[in-house]
């Protein structure tokens, strides 16, 4: 797996994490999603979560690593897996829907291993 995943916006999204990364935080891989995109980072998950109606609005959602209770991904069919993850924390549960071309499996392995650390 390389540092950063595919998509046309990668370099974009890079530069949109790298504003809300902290002191000593590294920037681990982005992924792209329908609307916008999710980052790894080595102490958290971020994502920008933005209105369809209106890209004027967008609100930056933290969740760090030991926060997430659990994570289910949308199997399909035999042997094949939607774009959508769900993460689930105390308060809330996040659907992520990732673009078509996301190797959804690496996500979710990368999210795994993260959380059960």
């Amino acid at each position: 797996m390389g540092l950063f995943s595919r998509g046309d916006n990668k370099k974009k999204h890079i530069e949109q994490a790298e504003e809300f990364l902290f002191e000593g935080e590294e920037l681990v891989s982005t992924y792209g999603l329908m609307v916008d995109f999710v980052a790894f980072t080595s102490h958290r998950m971020l994502f920008v979560d933005r209105s369809f109606m209106t890209k004027s609005k967008s609100v930056v959602v933290t969740i760090p690593y030991q926060k997430i209770e659990e994570i289910a991904i949308e199997k399909t069919g035999f042997f094949s897996f939607a774009n959508t993850i769900e993460i689930a924390t105390k308060t809330e549960t996040h659907a992520l829907q990732f673009l078509k071309d996301t190797d959804i499996m690496e996500v979710y392995r990368e999210l795994s291993r993260r959380i059960c650390e």
